[in-house]
């Protein structure tokens, strides 16, 4: 009888051991960058444009605001791509355009080789507000006729 129960509390410790070594997060991939969240690989698209808290879309052509920026990660270049979407600027110009990109995690700057952002006075590089896996939120300082230098932020969804 006494080797009944050993065998039966040994039988039960083994299972709550293999039970309890088993973890839902295990197989979950480790967080991405910065830099990964950006270089998703997905099209990014206009949300909002805000300068001093009122909305800024009205400096933006609407042929700018259908564009599609999309962000490829990779070493040591990242490259993306920028598409004109429905409503082009000009019918002449290419539906797409390449650009490269860089980004630094520490002073969270975001460098391009083109003006994404079609703001009147808006160039060089743009600051990274916040970045998730559905929103990127990016900003500069920028010379707007009429209204002097303002904090443009905008806002770009997937």
């Amino acid at each position: 009888m006494k080797t009944f129960h050993r065998l039966s509390f040994l039988f039960a410790l083994a299972s709550l051991v293999s039970f309890s070594s088993c973890t839902d997060g295990e197989d979950s991939d480790p967080p991405k960058s910065e830099a990964e969240l950006i270089g998703s690989g997905v099209a990014w698209k206009f949300s909002t444009v805000t300068a001093a808290g009122i909305d800024a879309k009205a400096f933006i052509d609407d042929c700018h605001l259908d564009n599609l920026i999309t962000f490829n990660y990779e070493t040591p270049i990242s490259i993306g791509v920028v598409d004109s979407g429905p409503t082009k600027c000009d019918d002449a110009a290419p539906q797409t355009s390449d650009f490269t990109w860089s980004y630094n995690e520490t002073s969270k700057v975001l460098t391009i080789d083109t003006d994404l952002i079609e703001i009147p006075g808006a160039s060089g590089d743009l600051n990274v507000e916040s970045v998730s896996s559905s929103e990127l939120v990016l900003s500069q300082s920028v010379a707007l006729p009429g209204f002097g230098t303002q904090e443009v932020i905008v806002t770009l969804i997937h």
